[in-house]
């Protein structure tokens, strides 16, 4: 009866530890993750297309040094108005919620956020991504403003399929349904090398 005893706490105490080991697993990964390539290069070189893409890229809002003052296609009143300088990530809605939210997971960091918004634009973030961390954190939300699309430009579809010729004629393993994440990772690869670590 003793040894039965024993076994079933030294039982509970193994799934205890597994218990622990897995929610600190589970609390280090970011709320959303996103395929990215392994290739600086093509990174760079996609990150830069999607960005500077005429008419509806991100450059029509933030400029082509990341910076608002040079925007073009916008009403002047709008073109001063929530558009952050990308060369200073402490100007970033990303970084106000950072400075908001107490605690510092990994899972709610800047990068995180502002890559995510890159990925689901705005109008997505907000639906989705907002909940999860007001879930987590237990915080009012600071939301985006909805103008910011990320990478979804009318241009999205051509985009993607002009994306997925070049991976296919750089010899790049990857998936189709990977193929927004890629865009999105290196558009923010193109602004961390472009505008910040300059």
């Amino acid at each position: 009866m003793l040894r039965f005893f024993e076994k079933k706490i030294y039982v509970s105490a193994v799934a205890f530890v597994f218990t622990v080991l897995f929610l600190n697993q589970s609390a280090a990964k970011p709320i959303k993750e996103y395929v990215e390539l392994e290739r600086e290069d093509l990174a760079l070189l996609i990150g830069e297309k999607i960005y500077k893409q005429p008419g509806d890229g991100c450059w029509s809002c933030h400029g082509s040094t990341g910076i608002k003052t040079e925007t073009t296609n916008l009403d002047k009143d709008i073109k001063n108005k929530n558009i952050a300088d990308l060369r200073n990530p402490a100007s970033w809605t990303s970084f106000k919620i950072i400075q908001k939210y107490s605690g510092n997971s990994t899972m709610l960091s800047q990068r995180d956020i502002s890559l995510s918004l890159v990925r689901l634009g705005a109008e997505d973030w907000n639906n989705e991504l907002a909940p999860l961390i007001r879930e987590y954190t237990g915080s009012n939300i600071i939301f985006f403003d909805e103008q910011m699309i990320g990478i979804h430009s009318k241009l999205l579809k051509k985009n993607a399929r002009s994306i997925s010729r070049k991976l296919k004629r750089e010899k790049v393993k990857f998936k189709a349904r990977d193929v927004i994440d890629i865009m999105a990772t290196s558009v923010f690869y193109y602004i961390e090398e472009s505008f910040i670590k300059k």
